[in-house]
């Protein structure tokens, strides 16, 4: 892949169906270097070419912003090196944006990007959501929880299922089984009173990987 990371960032979010500024663009552009430098030291991502950071990470966090109502208060589950929360907050500014790890290496990659990106609007927390005085401390307080770091479906719903306000979203990042996925945690969604309201699926640009965005609300 020979093209510029412009050009990557410009035509990958135009298949999302997003527009980036100029000056969004070359935001993007620093995070990817500090991505990438931090990564030579600390295992932030396992990535290292420019086109796959740019299209796994950056354009694949970018898939939701549609579907998150301006303002709205995010919690981003198990954020690793700030996806989808970071990519999230750059191209939709109004948002207010948590990202949340267990990791305390990452998490400090995510406040230097905050400061770095001068980001107003989000914040980044060490703990998991399973803790108790955590969800004591931010339960019922979010109008979107996402996540892109489960391996387990049921799990991400019975974790963020709490932190979510009524009349909110919880949008699970999946892979391509998603179908069967669903199936396989139906007494899930039963138990926690939760409905799918969509299942959008789509090919990262570039790659042609499939993935699928869930969106689940309160019944």
């Amino acid at each position: 892949m020979k093209e510029s990371v412009e050009k990557i960032l410009y035509s990958g979010t135009q298949k999302a169906g997003i527009s980036l500024s100029s000056g969004e663009i070359e935001l993007f552009k620093i995070y990817l270097m500090e991505l990438k430098k931090w990564s030579s030291k600390i295992n932030i991502t396992s990535l290292r070419k420019d086109m796959e950071i740019v299209i796994k990470h950056f354009v694949d966090s970018l898939f939701p912003v549609r579907h998150i109502p301006q303002g709205s208060f995010v919690l981003d589950i198990g954020s690793g090196g700030g996806f989808p929360g970071i990519p999230l907050k750059i191209a939709a500014p109004s948002l207010y944006v948590t990202l949340l790890d267990s990791t305390l290496k990452k998490v400090n990659f995510q406040k230097h990007i905050i400061r770095l990106l001068q980001l107003n609007g989000i914040r980044a927390l060490h703990g998991r959501a399973e803790n108790k005085d955590l969800y004591e401390e931010m339960g019922s307080s979010f109008d979107v929880v996402i996540s892109r770091a489960f391996s387990d479906l049921g799990g991400f719903l019975s974790i963020g299922e709490p932190y979510l306000r009524r009349g909110g979203l919880l949008i699970a990042m999946r892979g391509r089984e998603v179908r069967q996925e669903l199936a396989e945690n139906d007494k899930v969604l039963v138990r926690l009173r939760l409905r799918v309201v969509d299942v959008v699926e789509f090919h990262l640009p570039y790659l042609y990987e499939k993935r699928s965005l869930v969106l689940f609300s309160y019944i």
